[in-house]
């Protein structure tokens, strides 16, 4: 696979993207990669990025591995939206979300902003960057899943100002508005296992049960590895209980990204 760095796709927040393609070929789409740390630290250059990209290059996509704002406070915010931050904050913990406020608070919502911005850059450039289908992906780490499955749902007033996936794959993560789930939303598919002291399965459970209940296409798999960042070798070197390898079902999953699809 081919690199091409330090591309800067919003300018304002002075925000980068690493875009890794397949040798001597046009991506087929492109996946973005949106690196874990609670939203407060992490690079988009982890050694895990790396070795995902190299599994979509060699499946014909592109990957582009994001920097987004961390530490991203309630001052960032006009006032009215400081008032939704924390409504929405409220309710998630009314519906049993047992997480770290800071996990679904002001720099959540910095994330999936610049999460979005990131798509509506890939969608100009990305025939000039080298990629043929528009069909954008997330793949997201901890913090990173978090933010592209609530951009697949996102909050109500947020709906008109961000532009959503058509997919998404999520490790150690939840859906923290699982009150928005509906049946005609983007697939994601979530990846977690047992004793995960940053964001417990049962976090996961609670956004895939409601998802059961109002028909969304979303789908947890339960990998049977404890712990959080174990996750990542999980996927990229486990195997279902069915036989198939769990990056086979990452890349299946993506495969409604290629346009003839």
């Amino acid at each position: 696979m081919k690199c091409v760095s330090d591309i800067v796709y919003d300018p304002r927040h002075k925000l980068e993207l690493d875009l890794y393609l397949p040798d001597n070929l046009t991506a087929d789409a492109c996946v973005i990669y949106m690196h874990g740390g609670g939203f407060r630290r992490g690079h988009r250059s982890h050694v895990e990025a790396g070795h995902f990209a190299q599994r979509l290059t060699d499946a014909g996509y592109a990957m582009a591995a994001i920097s987004y704002r961390l530490r991203t406070d309630m001052s960032a915010f006009s006032e009215d939206d400081q008032a939704h931050i924390q409504a929405q904050i409220e309710r998630s913990e009314k519906v049993g979300l047992d997480l770290s406020p800071n996990l679904y608070g002001a720099s959540f919502v910095a994330a999936m902003e610049d999460l979005s911005n990131a798509i509506e850059y890939l969608w100009v450039e990305g025939e000039r960057l080298g990629i043929a289908s528009r069909k954008l992906g997330i793949l997201g780490i901890s913090a990173g899943g978090i933010a592209g499955l609530a951009l697949a749902y996102p909050p109500m007033p947020w709906v008109r100002r961000v532009s959503r996936p058509d997919a998404v794959v999520a490790l150690s993560a939840a859906i923290v508005h699982p009150w928005r789930l509906e049946p005609n939303g983007p697939p994601c598919l979530m990846f977690h296992g047992p004793q995960d002291r940053i964001i417990d399965m049962g976090n996961a459970q609670l956004g895939a049960a409601r998802a059961q209940q109002v028909g969304a296409p979303v789908t947890l798999i339960d990998t049977k590895v404890k712990g959080h960042v174990t996750q990542v070798d999980a996927v990229l070197d486990g195997t279902h209980h069915d036989g198939t390898p769990y990056m086979q079902l990452v890349l299946d999953q993506f495969a409604r990204l290629r346009d003839e699809v």
